[in-house]
């Protein structure tokens, strides 16, 4: 019972901090709805020089709002540019709350308590993400518009025609942006010049960013198979599933294939890593992308018709969840767990694999007998390594 609420707790702790950014993201929404200020008349802003800059920063707040919101989405996928994001929109929305809205408390509670949330569980989120990555185009491209538009309009008596309009406003900034720039309005005064300059770098950017995440994977994708051609995925059955791409994990599917198995590997890596991951092992592999520790990814690598499971990344706590999500699957699949730390060995232990080495505390005998000039057999070897883990054999044959 309680390495299944461990399991889920760690399944399921990502979940808690997306709800919670969404969370932060409703609020906002539900606060400046509640405002008696219409929105739709406050984007229509005609002029800077007379507006109530108390009512206008309802504007940016929604935004805000609806950022944090599709945020979300990409925590969900445990995506580390979704964190990051995150972060700094909810750091945003505490010191926007806390100097134009003093006296809502609950904000700044759920939004300091949201921060402190991702920077606790900032290991989890540790993969890359296409969907976030669009999420996170999405955003930077929906800011750079907010600040492109707006500042038109307040250096808007320095181009010329003059920009006295939301409208003609939108229309600079798209032009201004994607660099394709008619000519038809032209900025006149320093400050204008010295604004378009920042739009046409920060447009640059962003654009070159949006197109490498969202369509760079579409074309590669459409290249290597007009290259490779479509691949067969290997049949999945009586093969051995490697978890990690360590130095340890390389190492073993190296000799696993050396030998004439069949190895899926699972790992957190891009799909861009797997050329780089079979260089170093020195042939081609069976790859699958995705968290090592969802019984999703583990049942599509096959693995309740393998023969072994090997947890081998280099994160102990990753090892040992991987264990008990595959027993979760079903109790007869063979496991292989590696403790990178010795420091947690005993907790490792309570995962109950089937086979568990150290090959750190394993050296480090090694490494002490040496120094000490004790001598060392082959057969003192051999029990140093067996012992390193508490056996490498199946507890029943103990």
């Amino acid at each position: 019972m309680w390495s299944r609420l461990v399991s889920s707790w760690r399944y399921l702790r990502h979940f808690l901090v997306a709800v919670a950014v969404f969370f932060n993201g409703l609020l906002i929404l539900r606060s400046v709805w509640g405002q008696p200020i219409d929105l739709i008349e406050l984007f229509n802003i005609k002029s800077f020089t007379n507006i109530n800059w108390a009512d206008a920063v309802n504007g940016p707040w929604l935004l805000l709002g609806v950022f944090l919101m599709f945020n979300a989405i990409g925590l969900l996928y445990r995506a580390r540019i979704a964190w990051a994001v995150s972060i700094i929109l909810l750091a945003i929305v505490f010191t926007f709350t806390w100097h134009f809205f003093p006296q809502l408390t609950r904000h700044l509670y759920w939004s300091g308590g949201a921060i402190l949330l991702l920077m606790v569980m900032g290991k989890d989120f540790n993969h890359s993400s296409a969907t976030a990555g669009g999420i996170a185009s999405f955003i930077s491209f929906a800011v750079l518009l907010f600040y492109a538009t707006y500042g038109a309009l307040y250096f808007g008596a320095g181009f010329q025609p003059v920009i006295h309009d939301l409208m003609t406003a939108f229309y600079f900034a798209m032009v201004t942006m994607t660099t394709v720039g008619y000519g038809d309005i032209i900025p006149h005064s320093e400050p204008a010049r010295l604004f378009t300059i920042s739009v046409i770098i920060a447009g640059i950017a962003v654009f070159a960013t949006s197109v490498t995440t969202v369509f760079g994977p579409v074309i590669r994708g459409g290249l290597n198979k007009l290259v490779k051609g479509v691949q067969k995925p290997m049949n999945r059955k009586n093969h051995f599933i490697v978890c990690g791409t360590s130095v340890l994990a390389t190492s073993t599917i190296a000799q696993l294939k050396k030998r004439g198995f069949d190895v899926t590997v699972l790992t957190s890596e891009d799909e861009e890593k797997y050329p780089a991951i079979e260089q170093r092992i020195g042939s081609k592999l069976d790859i699958l992308s995705g968290d090592t520790t969802d019984n999703t990814l583990l049942k599509e690598a096959g693995a309740e018709q393998c023969k072994a499971v090997l947890a081998l990344t280099a994160d102990d706590a990753t090892n040992a969840f991987i264990v008990l999500s595959v027993k979760e699957l079903s109790a007869d699949i063979k496991t292989v767990i590696a403790v990178n730390d010795a420091k947690n060995m005993n907790k490792v232990k309570q995962v109950k694999a089937d086979v568990l080495l150290s090959p750190q505390l394993f050296g480090s005998v090694v490494l002490a007998s040496v120094l000490s000039g004790e001598p060392l057999s082959h057969d003192d070897l051999l029990n140093m390594l067996l012992t390193s883990g508490d056996g490498l054999f199946d507890k029943s044959e103990e």
